[in-house]
């Protein structure tokens, strides 16, 4: 009986045993788990900046980690944040270790924050690296403002100023000191174009026309810049700009200074961007010079100081030299020749008209083409010959090529001379008389010294 009795107390022991056990992981357990319940007011959080790009979302989260961040966009780095301790109202502490602090915030809005009445303190600042990360640590309980002070590259926003409590406050009596948050930007990804097309004629002084192509990027706080400038070419001269959709003087204005021209959007231009997807620009110019030939143009967009350059098409342009000569004669050029020149083969589309000056020679300009095309065929005619010469009213064929003035394609073009009327006594019948008068004036000749010597004889 005595050995059941302790046996059945041994039992009861171990019962007793775990159970004590079972309590004390318990209350353990409890302990571990400061964020429920009261705020721990000895302990530091942190504010962890998850930095992406994007359109503001209407989710911000509840401090906690995403754990799924597939619809967030891309990790932006290089985007600086400060975070400052917002440790005054009006002359009165915000103490959130009391009731009386979490009554003064208690529907505080970040841009009462930033316009005034609110001290703060000395602000520490953190870019983000690493797949957009920067992290606030070991700060106090208390309200803080975290501001982006440098947007990262291409960013056409900033994210607008938060708060952030330390502890932040959760469901079920919890607190979270370790906070979590996921501020974005809109990334300026676009990349605007830019084309030439033929000139209005294919002769230098005629217009060429820019057009660039501009794609209006997301911005989560608005538009506040939207320009296009185009640094023209010294061999360009401006003429005009066009820009579909929008009106001079209303929407945009246009700056000159020296070769630049700029569209500056204004405040109503700026107004209209958020209907429209792209901004389709017309800059004509005139070519007004030559040079090597080859005239390139790029134009940059720039959208809330976020700046694309876009490509650099080319107009390009040749010489083509006229020699009029003396046929048979390269030596003896030939004044006053006029020539037409034509685009095509059947001289039907007439591109100039030319003269050739007194050295005979004419020299013109000519388009050959646009970007990598830097030939272009050529026909030309002669319409009036120089005084004295046979025209020629062939079409001949002619190669211009991109390039200096000085290696202008040359064509040599001869010319005869017109034949005259003919001189007198010529013919068979006039040479017969000549022959027969020659004869009569050598025999009057003849006798005429026979006479003479028999004068002289009888004399004698």
């Amino acid at each position: 009986m005595k050995v059941k009795k302790l046996g059945l107390l041994r039992r009861l022991t171990a019962v007793a045993a775990i159970a004590s056990l079972s309590v004390l992981g318990m209350a353990g357990t409890a302990q571990a788990d400061s964020n429920v319940g009261n705020i721990d007011t000895g302990r530091t959080g942190s504010i962890i900046v998850h930095k992406y790009d994007g359109a503001y979302g209407t989710d911000g989260g509840d401090g906690s980690v995403k754990t799924d961040t597939s619809n967030l966009g891309t990790p932006l780095d290089g985007a600086e944040f400060t975070v400052k301790q917002v440790t005054a109202k009006g002359g009165r502490a915000i103490d959130l270790k009391t009731p009386e602090g979490w009554d003064l915030i208690d529907g505080l809005k970040a841009s009462e924050v930033t316009t005034g009445g609110f001290s703060l303190g000395n602000g520490v600042s953190k870019t983000t690296a690493n797949g957009g990360l920067a992290t606030f640590g070991g700060l106090p309980a208390g309200l803080y403002l975290v501001t982006e002070s440098k947007a990262p590259a291409n960013a056409t926003s900033t994210t607008d100023p938060f708060l952030v409590t330390l502890p932040l406050s959760q469901s079920n009596g919890k607190w979270l000191y370790d906070v979590n948050v996921y501020p974005k930007s809109s990334v300026n990804k676009t990349q605007p174009t830019k084309e030439v097309s033929n000139p209005s004629a294919s002769v230098r002084g005629e217009t060429v026309d820019w057009t660039i192509t501009a794609p209006v990027p997301a911005a989560n706080n608005g538009y506040k810049k939207f320009v296009v400038t185009d640094q023209l070419d010294s061999r360009l001269s401006y003429v005009s700009v066009k820009v579909a959709g929008f009106t001079e003087g209303t929407d945009y204005s246009i700056v000159k200074n020296g070769q630049s021209v700029s569209i500056d959007f204004t405040s109503t231009g700026l107004g209209k961007l958020k209907s429209v997807n792209t901004v389709v620009a017309t800059i004509t110019t005139k070519v007004t010079e030559q040079g090597d030939g080859i005239i390139k143009n790029k134009a940059i967009v720039n959208v809330n100081d976020t700046t694309k350059d876009t490509n650099d098409p080319s107009t390009n342009w040749g010489s083509l030299k006229v020699i009029k000569h003396v046929s048979g004669d390269q030596s003896h050029t030939l004044g006053g020749a006029e020539f037409d020149i034509f685009s095509d083969a059947a001289g039907k589309n007439k591109v100039a008209s030319v003269k050739t000056a007194a050295d005979g020679t004419i020299s013109t300009t000519l388009w050959v083409g646009n970007n990598d095309d830097t030939t272009q065929k050529y026909w030309i005619k002669e319409t009036k010959a120089p005084t004295g010469y046979i025209l020629d009213g062939s079409l001949n064929e002619v190669t211009v090529t991109a390039g200096e003035v000085a290696n202008a394609f040359q064509y040599k073009f001869p010319n005869t001379q017109q034949g005259h009327p003919e001189l007198p006594l010529t013919g068979a019948d006039g040479k017969l008389l000549a022959m027969i008068a020659g004869i009569g004036l050598m025999l009057i000749a003849g006798g005429a010294g026979i006479i003479a010597a028999n004068r002289r004889k009888n004399q004698a």
